[in-house]
């Protein structure tokens, strides 16, 4: 039995879908994180932090390039969409459950704290349902509503455990099973809907060929987790969990921006690989509008927490959280950056070219490695985001000259309306900024961009359109 192929969306509605559901998922999930901050501290939400980081690389290691893979397989075989999931969801279960065991195994020998050792060990949990999420089967699909649902169902739980179950720093080793529960209940819904009617007969082998197609995209995801996550493991060697714990508050703002950001891009592999059936001339146009609709969303985010960054923390977080406002700042810039070259990455897949995104984002790691070893010691929360937004522009300068070279040149001229409707909102905030509430202050700025943007035009008219296969 094979799922029915409905018409296809828009890339606008398909990221209104997708996004939507994302952001009420993100929000849901941010409010959760704000309440931990406050009632964990700073010390005990660092802890948080530390393991979280630590598993994104065990979590990047096992799942990392399968999604972006079979979404294209997907994208190209959408009647066999369910055996695709069957196949790979197997292989992820495998690669999971030896995950687990490994975290557990490293735990119990190389972490000398019992609390960090204890929470590493319960986060590492969430690697079961990170394997059975079969999100990346609806985003070739073209039907992100559905991972939206999960989403806001997840993280709905998540917020409602936080508040009823978390009360202070004795509670932070229920904060990971918290997580955990919604992760599967997400996992459940994703599973119950493609599986229905039945559940095909899962092939290792084919599984196992997908795992070796996603091999350069793993590469790549692990090394730009390392950008992501280096500083705060190693913030918290050789600092203090309160470091870690204010960087943690910092970078989970940032970390909204970024789910946004990778919406506006996901919403574009259809269109982007079945563009390459006309060649890469044809690639430009679609990256074009993906670029327009990732600027239109996140360069004001990025602008307007910059300018308000200090009251934004202390809102969000609690006043002790101020403090990590000028390495808020730094991130944010890396966000703007980090928006603007993802684009790149649904040409790389579609095109088959992992192995060369994977190249630039080794060379960025390394970047960020080394300036992460030299200015965290000196300069500390600011040093190690300065060495994020060093490795982002490095990546985003490769990607550019990488994408000419395969003649894929998307024009850019579109990128000014929404750049300079943010500028211009950044101006105005910062300069009536400290003379009224935060909440007051970002609700202006969003109608002041809103306003500008729907004046100089808005989104252009073929975001509405479906891009289908006889299009390209």
């Amino acid at each position: 039995m094979t799922l029915p192929i409905r018409p296809a969306r828009g890339p606008l509605s398909n990221f209104i879908a997708l996004g939507t559901g994302e952001l009420i998922a993100r929000a849901a999930g941010f409010l959760a994180t704000a309440l931990l901050a406050r009632r964990l501290g700073v010390e005990s939400f660092g802890v948080l932090g530390f393991a979280t980081a630590t598993i994104a690389y065990f979590g990047l290691a096992l799942t990392g390039g399968f999604g972006a893979i079979s979404a294209r397989e997907v994208a190209r075989r959408p009647a066999d969409a369910k055996q695709i999931a069957a196949d790979a969801t197997a292989v992820r279960l495998i690669l999971a459950v030896c995950g687990t065991v490994g975290v557990t195994i490293v735990s119990l020998y190389f972490v000398e704290s019992p609390v960090r050792r204890t929470v590493l060990m319960l986060t590492s949990l969430s690697l079961l349902p990170l394997a059975l999420d079969t999100g990346w089967a609806y985003r070739g699909l073209g039907r992100n509503h559905i991972v939206g649902f999960g989403l806001v169902a997840a993280q709905s739980l998540y917020l409602a455990g936080a508040l009823l179950l978390v009360h202070d720093t004795t509670d932070l080793e229920r904060v990971p099973l918290l997580q955990l529960v919604g992760d599967v209940v997400a996992a459940a819904i994703l599973l119950l809907i493609l599986f229905r009617g039945g559940v095909p007969r899962p092939s290792i082998a084919r599984g196992l060929n997908l795992l070796r197609q996603s091999g350069f995209i793993t590469v790549g995801r692990l090394l730009r987790a390392v950008i992501v996550t280096f500083d705060v493991i190693l913030l918290g060697i050789i600092a203090s969990d309160r470091d870690v714990g204010l960087y943690t508050a910092a970078y989970r703002v940032c970390f909204l921006a970024i789910t946004i950001a990778v919406s506006t891009h996901t919403v574009f592999l259809p269109a982007v690989t079945r563009a390459t059936l006309s060649g890469a001339t044809a690639i430009g146009p679609v990256v074009a509008r993906s670029l327009y609709l990732t600027t239109s969303v996140i360069i004001p985010i990025v602008a307007g927490g910059i300018v308000l960054a200090a009251p934004l923390l202390a809102f969000l977080f609690g006043p002790e959280y101020a403090a990590g406002a000028g390495a808020f700042q730094i991130l944010l810039a890396s966000i703007g950056l980090l928006a603007l070259h993802g684009a790149s990455h649904n040409v790389f897949v579609a095109l088959d070219r992992n192995g060369l995104e994977a190249v630039i984002f080794g060379l960025a790691a390394i970047l960020n490695v080394v300036l992460n070893l030299l200015l965290i010691p000196r300069f500390g929360l600011a040093g190690a985001a300065s060495a994020t937004l060093a490795a982002e522009g490095l990546i985003l300068i490769a990607a550019a000259i990488a994408l000419h070279r395969l003649g894929v040149r998307p024009a850019v001229r579109g990128l000014v309306r929404p750049t300079g409707a943010a500028a211009i909102m950044a101006a105005v905030i910062y300069s009536v900024a400290g003379q009224g509430h935060v909440i007051l202050l970002v609700a202006a700025g969003a109608g002041i961009y809103v306003g500008l943007l729907a004046m100089s035009g808005g989104f252009p008219k073929e975001f509405s359109e479906p891009v289908s296969p006889l299009e390209v």
